[in-house]
């Protein structure tokens, strides 16, 4: 389904990929708003550089036809306000499923090491 830089969804970065398409899905936003409610997960982006990543993922994202944006130009600068499309929902669905099978495997994991070390 998606097609992108490098690996592209199943690469480096997967999860943080994951983490921007659901909150464009809770709510339309712009970048910034983003980077904000990650901390909300967890994932903290400090420095310019790192920030800057959050719109290489959006571009991605773009280019996947996973989300949309419309122009907020009530402030200045004009701002892109990103959306879900339908096929980006589709795709958070197949993350969902791919993150719980991941997440069985995980559990296998710990309790083979609990049997084995307590």
């Amino acid at each position: 389904m998606p097609r992108g830089r490098g690996k592209g969804f199943r690469g480096k970065g997967w999860l943080m990929n994951a983490y921007i398409l659901l909150i464009i899905a809770e709510e339309p936003c712009h970048g910034y708003k983003i980077s904000e409610k990650l901390l909300d997960y967890g994932v903290d982006l400090p420095g310019l550089s790192n920030k800057g990543r959050i719109y290489r993922i959006l571009s991605d994202l773009e280019s996947n036809d996973l989300v949309e944006f419309d122009w907020d130009t009530t402030s200045s600068p004009p701002k892109k306000i990103y959306k879900i499309t339908s096929l980006g929902e589709k795709y958070l669905e197949k993350i969902k499923k791919e993150m719980l099978d991941f997440k069985s495997n995980i559990d296998k994991f710990i309790d083979k090491m609990d049997e084995l070390y307590g």
